[in-house]
């Protein structure tokens, strides 16, 4: 609806309550601010049940039908809620059941181990149990489900054996339940997330509705069918809804936190507790429950449909192919964005998502990255420098894993692709590859993670070490920098020097550069709006005890990763006897004649 004020345009939604006279004649419905109260989990299971029986999208991705799913080694059995226990599950077991994604937030003495676990499996008394866990037991047994799978409570917590089988059969945890309780409004564990709601926004305007006649139980006083309507700025309620911060609170604690991003794209769908409201998502759609409207703006996109089918095969280098590749860095750079409590679970807080790619873009996963696409997936930066010196080792320096800050993925261009509901970034095509991958190895912390930590990598390059140094030019918060390159082409075919030619994003703190004796290495060759670009990594020597992992490296020197570096044709000065642009043609013959080495990268 849209009312002129003071001449300005103002778009409003109209909503009204179930069972008002207007409710025949507007559609939308406010938001249901009592989230735990029977009405609105008897609405959220009839939302369930309609997914269930009639989004094909939602079926195409179930791996088991209802009843039939494989179940997890333990659960919780909430069919008594006087008389909760734990049970223990044995291969061949099948049945339904809901989890439990929400965040930690602090200690959880209740969590099982291997002093209480056989107690566990007789009775857990719920006064023990903090209350985000006691209000998804009465979520699930509101819905008519008596098993569910809590984290804290399924796996033996003080058991290193026991958390990693339970890690590896992550992927599937959420991917066999019927449903995951997404506990979004709260902040830690003890807080629950069953309170009514605040009405947020308010309504700017609440008018009266003359109706046509209709049922006389609603009939007013006076004779008529007068109904409410509320009138909400739409804008008010996309910054409410979507936006991170609502009234200088969080709208979605899970939202922020780094083991929660794989538990909800895994889950084909989810019942979310907002700090607003009620909401059903599910790989069809999202959508408040009860009615109330929902635009869908900044949701985050699923998963694609073809990583749920393995057997299906995609050529490399396909659209489609690109596009999933595409979208696995869209997640990284969501997931790094996000909080771990634990920085050593950078790699395998993302684990299970990494399985779901591998038969697609795999199978060498090398933390993090992909063989298939290496030279392409070195191409990613910090959005903020880091310490120069690490002093923890997360994976290899070349890896993202190996920083706690966010990263983002050099792209070359956007285009429309397969995929019509979302954007999607083409992988970056090196038309020259000038790097040789002569080798990459990865050993796992554990053999039971292959995708988990890492123990130690190695990644050797044939390429260039160019020296370069850098001057500070218009520096950004992100740290781009204009490099100097000192190099004298007098013994090549190009007699003069270059300057200026580099930018520079670096993963590292620039002031702690100033001393550092840093190289080019050039990776590809690349067209981005007609121009030739080259893109390299900047390296130091690796000369701290961390980044030496294994018992024998090679006797040459290894080197690690500092930044990203690119350059182009169209910043490039030559100083011959006046000032020219340096042609593609020169820059090729001067990057062929320079001497190849192996580089060695931990």
């Amino acid at each position: 609806m849209i009312i002129v004020v003071n001449g300005l345009q103002q778009r409003f939604l109209l909503s009204t309550t179930e069972g008002n006279p207007a409710a025949r004649w507007i559609q939308n419905r406010t938001l249901i601010p009592h989230v735990g109260w029977p009405y609105a989990l008897a609405l959220a299971k009839t939302c369930i049940e309609e997914c269930v029986r009639n989004h094909p999208e939602c079926q195409a991705i179930t791996p088991y039908p209802i009843g039939a799913a494989p179940l997890p080694t333990r659960l919780i059995d909430c069919s008594d809620p006087g008389r909760l226990r734990l049970v223990e599950t044995h291969p061949g077991m099948h049945g339904t059941y809901v989890a439990l994604s929400y965040v930690w937030g602090e200690d959880q003495p209740h969590q099982t181990t291997e002093a209480n676990l056989s107690s566990y499996m007789a009775r857990i008394d719920p006064a023990i149990l903090p209350q985000t866990i006691l209000d998804a037991i009465h979520v699930t047994r509101a819905l008519g489900i008596d098993l569910l799978w809590i984290d804290g409570l399924c796996i033996v917590q003080d058991s290193e054996k026991d958390i990693h089988h339970e890690l590896s059969r992550m992927r599937y945890v959420y991917r066999h339940a019927v449903l995951t309780i997404d506990a979004s409004s709260a902040a830690r564990v003890s807080e629950g997330f069953l309170q009514d709601r605040a009405l947020e926004p308010m309504p700017n305007a609440v008018l009266p509705l003359l109706c046509p006649p209709g049922n006389p139980s609603e009939q007013s006083a006076d004779g008529t069918w007068v109904g409410l309507i509320y009138l909400v700025e739409k804008w008010s309620m996309i910054r409410t809804r979507h936006h991170s911060i609502s009234n200088g609170k969080p709208t979605s604690h899970t939202a922020s936190r780094g083991w929660c991003l794989q538990e909800r794209l895994l889950s084909t769908r989810s019942l979310v507790f907002t700090t607003q409201t009620l909401q059903l998502r599910c790989h069809t759609e999202t959508h408040n429950v009860g009615g109330a409207g929902h635009n869908g703006y900044n949701d985050a996109p699923q998963l694609p449909d073809a990583i749920f089918h393995p057997d299906r095969h995609l050529a490399p280098g396909s659209n489609e192919w690109k596009g999933i590749h595409s979208r696995w860095w869209r997640i990284v750079e969501d997931y790094t964005r996000r909080k771990l409590s634990n920085p050593s679970d950078r790699l395998v807080a993302i684990s299970a998502l990494a399985e779901m790619f591998a038969p697609t873009l795999g199978p060498d996963y090398l933390a993090g990255l992909w063989r298939r696409t290496l030279l392409t997936d070195l191409f990613w930066s910090c959005d903020s420098p880091c310490s120069l010196e690490p002093t923890v080792y997360h994976g290899p320096s070349w890896s993202w894993a190996s920083t706690d800050n966010d990263v983002y993925w050099h792209n070359t261009w956007e285009i429309g692709g397969p995929f019509p509901e979302m954007y999607w970034h083409n992988t970056p095509e090196i038309e020259t590859p000038f790097a040789e991958i002569v080798r990459c190895t990865v050993t796992p912390r554990n053999k039971d993670l292959p995708m988990g930590p890492v123990a130690d990598a190695s990644l050797i390059l044939r390429s260039c070490l160019l020296p370069c140094k850098w001057v500070i030019e218009k520096p950004k918060p992100w740290g781009d920098l204009v490099a100097e390159f000192p190099l004298s082409l007098s013994p090549f075919s190009l007699p003069c020097s270059l300057e200026r030619m580099l930018l520079f994003f670096s993963d590292v703190d620039v002031a702690l550069l100033e001393e550092t004796r840093m190289w080019f290495v050039p990776v590809g060759y690349y067209y981005g709006a007609g121009i030739l670009h080259m893109r390299g990594l900047v390296v130091c020597r690796a000369d701290t005890d961390i980044w030496h992992r294994a018992e024998a490296h090679s006797q040459r020197d290894v080197y690690r990763r500092i930044g990203l570096a690119e350059l182009d044709t169209s910043v490039v000065a030559m100083r011959r006897d006046s000032t020219d642009t340096l042609q593609d043609s020169d820059m090729h013959s001067m990057l062929s004649q320079l001497p190849r080495v192996d580089i060695e990268l931990v």
